[in-house]
């Protein structure tokens, strides 16, 4: 059975700052893949709870999502591997990763070219659809490339894929540079700001706006960027994956766990928990 450490953001502040190791669990001699139960290993998963509806807390203050809800289906496949949930802050993910308190992260992760080299993946369990959201009646019309929002205002969180293509583009672009506004903020308030006009638009995925934009009521639009465009210009990933920590060996665990998402996915098991969460659409990888 998962179990579920919830930490302080304050904590994960302070241990980036002071450590660079990220925050994580109230035992900081414990190893994060320890056998904990005869014959099964547990595995610390990493996650920020903070990007409905991949992973988040729901109104009973449950940790919940597709991400979260499919590692669940994987453990009930799998007898000698138990997840433990470990959340903290978006930034502390990676540190944690890198350290080794974290086995995996699930956190709606694409697999770029760049972690690559740093951690390893599972086999992909989302297929994602980018673009760029704006406020109706306000946006750019026609629009089908980053070079067009040249001069325009946005909010970048720290690390995330969207924010690392908009700096490539910055970098690529130093006379036509996008205003990136760094945040912490949630999801919601981005959107919000969008919405009264802070920002210009925000880079993100269909169905995140769906979560926080169209189902929140706000005057918002999403225009949908060709995929291929982004990964030939930008080296993105479209596919989301675990993260895998590289400070021990988790190649026989990543075969195990390959195994039991491979059978959700082809019996249908994985696309009917994507409809449950994401309204309807099915967003697991399509042959």
């Amino acid at each position: 059975m998962p179990r579920i450490i919830r930490t302080a953001a304050a904590l994960g502040v302070l241990a980036i700052s002071a450590l660079g190791l990220g925050a994580c669990a109230s035992n900081p001699g414990a190893s994060a893949a320890e056998r904990t139960e005869p014959g099964a290993q547990t595995l610390t998963v990493g996650t920020g709870a903070g990007i409905r509806p991949y992973t988040f807390y729901d109104e009973n203050d449950r940790l919940t999502g597709y991400d979260i809800e499919l590692l669940r289906l994987i453990d009930e496949k799998l007898d000698d591997v138990d997840f433990e949930f470990q959340v903290t802050d978006f930034p502390g993910l990676f540190p944690a990763l890198d350290s080794g308190r974290f086995d995996l992260v699930a956190n709606n992760l694409s697999a770029t070219e760049e972690r690559r080299e740093k951690y390893d993946f599972s086999a992909p369990y989302i297929q994602a659809v980018f673009g760029i959201v704006q406020r109706g009646g306000k946006g750019i019309e026609g629009l089908t490339s980053i070079d067009q929002l040249a001069g325009k205002r946005t909010y970048g969180t720290p690390g995330l894929n969207y924010t690392k293509m908009l700096e490539a583009y910055n970098e690529a672009h130093p006379d036509a540079t996008i205003d990136i506004e760094y945040t912490e903020l949630e999801l919601q308030q981005q959107f919000q700001g969008l919405a009264a006009g802070a920002v210009d638009f925000i880079f993100s995925e269909q169905v995140v706006f769906s979560g926080y934009g169209a189902s929140a009521g706000l005057d918002v639009t999403f225009t949908p960027l060709d995929g291929d465009y982004l990964v030939d210009t930008y080296g993105t990933n479209l596919y989301s994956a675990f993260a895998f920590s590289r400070a021990i060996d988790h190649s026989a665990v990543i075969a195990e766990i390959d195994g039991a998402l491979n059978e959700l996915l082809a019996d249908g098991t994985a696309a009917e928990l994507s409809k449950k969460f994401f309204d309807g659409l099915d967003v697991t990888p399509q042959a």
